[in-house]
């Protein structure tokens, strides 16, 4: 049995049904001052009972907007891009704008690929936070120079002329929160946990630790240094537990440069008998919501994950509307603050 297609209301039905012009339906949907406010209302109302949906592209072509923002993240699983979308939406939506969230899977490849379908047209700007595996910026330097509103945000390896960069200080959290181990009586030696040595954020973390360990005349033992490669919690876990079985000895504290990988610390080390904080305290770096979760609290440093989305999409849309990021164009970066937020895993 064939199915009827579905009838698609056009601006001429309305116009046929209420014996008005086109033109008087298309303003009075527009809510045009040049149609009376009871002719208006007419027309919305008919539009309703007729089912018309409005035809987006056919807007977007008389306005020049789509009222769509673009959104590239590396991963769906991380909650700090969660935050960072969230807060996005939250802004993007009180100006009237949507967002559009696309994965790069940390795949360069994707990455370029998702680019280009945002290109042709679906959105009005693009956000982006890069995929380690991004070594040119190429793709996105071309954008910038076709004049395509882009703001990067989080990983980025150097920064694109014609766009706006929102970041935080990782090497300076990360210093100040080993400063804040290094400074206990019960601390002699701090280890560290991080992520791919590919990606910028995490080496500017580990540097911050590492300067931070030689300031106050620690020694850098690089047995106690570990670098997941995986990208899925389930590996990353089975990565940290190996590394930590296999020490002869336990550093008294560990930095992690995320908050999932100090969680998952934590679970391999007490699956290996060891306390937290009695025996090592765990100091991780986000301060997402899951860090408050459990009986042992975690101390962390707090990326104002949320805020970070909020600026990014209000820089974006000042360039969408307003034709520029800030005031000042020599601006072209943003940097947020950070804080230590001190809980039970440190004593």
């Amino acid at each position: 049995m064939n199915k009827e297609k579905p009838t698609i209301i056009k601006l001429e039905d309305i116009a046929k049904a209420l014996r008005v012009s086109i033109s008087t339906v298309s303003r009075s949907l527009s809510n045009s001052s040049r149609v009376k406010e009871a002719t208006r209302k007419k027309v919305r109302e008919k539009a309703d009972e007729l089912g018309y949906i409005p035809n987006q592209i056919a807007k977007s072509l008389i306005s020049g907007k789509t009222g769509v923002i673009g959104v590239i993240i590396p991963r769906y699983d991380e909650a700090f891009f969660i935050e960072v979308c969230r807060g996005i939406d939250h802004y993007a939506r009180k100006h009237n704008y949507r967002i559009l969230i696309s994965s790069s899977r940390n795949s360069s490849r994707f990455e370029k690929e998702n680019i280009m379908v945002f290109e042709k047209g679906i959105v009005d700007g693009l956000i982006i936070s890069l995929t380690h595996q991004t070594k040119s910026q190429t793709h996105l330097q071309s954008m910038a120079n076709r004049g395509t509103p882009l703001v990067v945000f989080d990983n980025m390896n150097e920064k694109i002329e014609g766009a706006m960069h929102v970041r935080i200080d990782d090497y300076s959290a990360a210093y100040e929160a080993v400063q804040f181990l290094a400074q206990k009586k019960s601390v002699q030696t701090v280890g560290f946990i991080g992520g791919t040595i590919l990606k910028s954020i995490f080496n500017k973390r580990y540097e911050g630790y590492k300067d931070s360990l030689l300031s106050s005349d620690f020694s850098l033992k690089e047995e106690f240094v570990f670098n997941c490669k995986s990208m899925h919690q389930v590996h990353e876990y089975h990565e940290i537990y190996n590394f930590l079985s296999k020490l002869n000895q336990f550093p008294n504290a560990f930095f992690c440069s995320t908050d999932s990988y100090a969680l998952l610390c934590i679970k391999a080390l007490s699956k290996l008998g060891k306390r937290v904080p009695e025996d090592i305290q765990v100091v991780g770096f986000g301060n997402l919501h899951y860090s408050r979760l459990f009986n042992t609290e975690l101390t962390s440093v707090s990326q104002p994950s949320f805020k970070m989305g909020e600026k990014a999409a209000e820089l974006l849309l000042s360039k969408i509307i307003k034709g520029a990021y800030l005031p000042s164009e020599k601006i072209d970066e943003l940097i947020l603050p950070t804080k230590l937020i001190i809980r039970n895993t440190t004593c």
